[in-house]
């Protein structure tokens, strides 16, 4: 029986063993009470005791098939995850600027705080930076695109993480990755294309858009595109579109989409979001209660600012 929390000497006993609860979902087998006397130095009677609170609050209800042990029947997630004294979910997402990101983020504290759970979001550059991010415990969910969570999980001996697909278009909406460069600019040179190696993506975006053997690759913040190809440290550039408080036509750009059929291929592969969750944790089961056809709408949506579940995500500090 594996639990993942931090801070057990500081929870109760209600609290801890809700926390097991949700980790185990219904129809889970608890542990026997000897595993939480151990766990948490405390006696028999108080794990009884801790138990029937939970159950006369109406947070669980549990039964007990003798030998086979005492399973969860049914519970109410809110009570339940109110028990547990849950911090905060913190959400991990990709930069600043990403709309699908922002809001997948909103649609998600959305859906939560029908259950009064509480959300905060911060931001980093590089799905492998975020997914070290997850390991260290500093994040309880981080948003990768499916192509990144492709590679970076693939290895079997990554830790046991949990994938939430959300659905085509939702990290990158079709049409959103395109092309960046100077109006009406001839190509009379090897052209300078801007490549991330923080971004998976963005580096086999751009190989497959950009062959090797017809440019040269600059590394670049891929974020950063259409600023660097105006001031010519870069000619052109695979680029995450977004919106822009002056239009790029107005300062000499132009974008077009992806033309090459390989990069084509790809930008649809990969544009999938996937929440990236500890599968032995309360917060893959929060992940459970949710409904994702509707997050994926929510998510596709245009981007609505006024919107209270976007203005009532807290940004935490931790990331730039």
């Amino acid at each position: 029986m594996t639990v993942i929390t931090n801070d057990i000497k500081q929870l109760s006993p209600v609290a801890f063993i809700a926390r097991t609860i949700i980790s185990l979902g219904q129809s889970g087998r608890l542990p026997i009470t000897s595993w939480f006397q151990e766990v948490m130095g405390i006696g028999s009677g108080t794990v009884q005791k801790a138990l029937q609170e939970l159950k006369k609050s109406g947070a669980v209800a549990l039964v007990s098939r003798g030998h086979q042990g005492t399973f969860v029947v049914s519970w109410n997630f809110s009570q339940l995850w109110d028990a547990a004294r849950m911090p905060p979910v913190h959400i991990l997402l990709p930069p600043r600027g990403s709309q699908e990101a922002t809001q997948i983020a909103s649609a998600f504290a959305q859906q939560c705080s029908q259950w009064d759970v509480a959300a905060t979001v911060s931001y980093l550059r590089g799905a492998y930076s975020r997914l070290a991010a997850l390991q260290n415990d500093a994040a309880d969910i981080v948003l990768l695109s499916s192509g990144s969570a492709q590679m970076l999980l693939a290895d079997p001996l990554t830790p046991n993480y949990e994938m939430f697909d959300v659905g085509n278009g939702s990290y990158y909406r079709p049409e959103s990755l395109v092309v960046v460069e100077k109006t009406g600019v001839a190509g009379s040179r090897r052209p300078r294309v801007g490549i991330d190696s923080h971004s998976s993506d963005h580096q086999r975006l751009t190989r497959a858009q950009f062959p090797e053997q017809d440019c040269d690759y600059v590394e670049v913040d891929f974020t950063l595109l259409p600023r660097l190809v105006f001031l010519g440290e870069v000619d052109t550039g695979v680029w995450h579109q977004e919106t822009s408080l002056i239009p790029l036509d107005k300062v000499g750009l132009e974008i077009r989409p992806l033309d090459k059929p390989q990069a084509l291929e790809m930008a649809n592969a990969i544009s999938s979001a996937v929440l990236v969750v500890r599968a032995a944790s309360p917060i893959a089961q929060l992940l459970r209660q949710l409904d994702f056809a509707m997050l994926r709408r929510q998510a596709m949506l245009p981007l609505d600012t006024s919107n209270p579940h976007f203005n009532g995500v807290p940004v935490a500090l931790r990331f730039r």
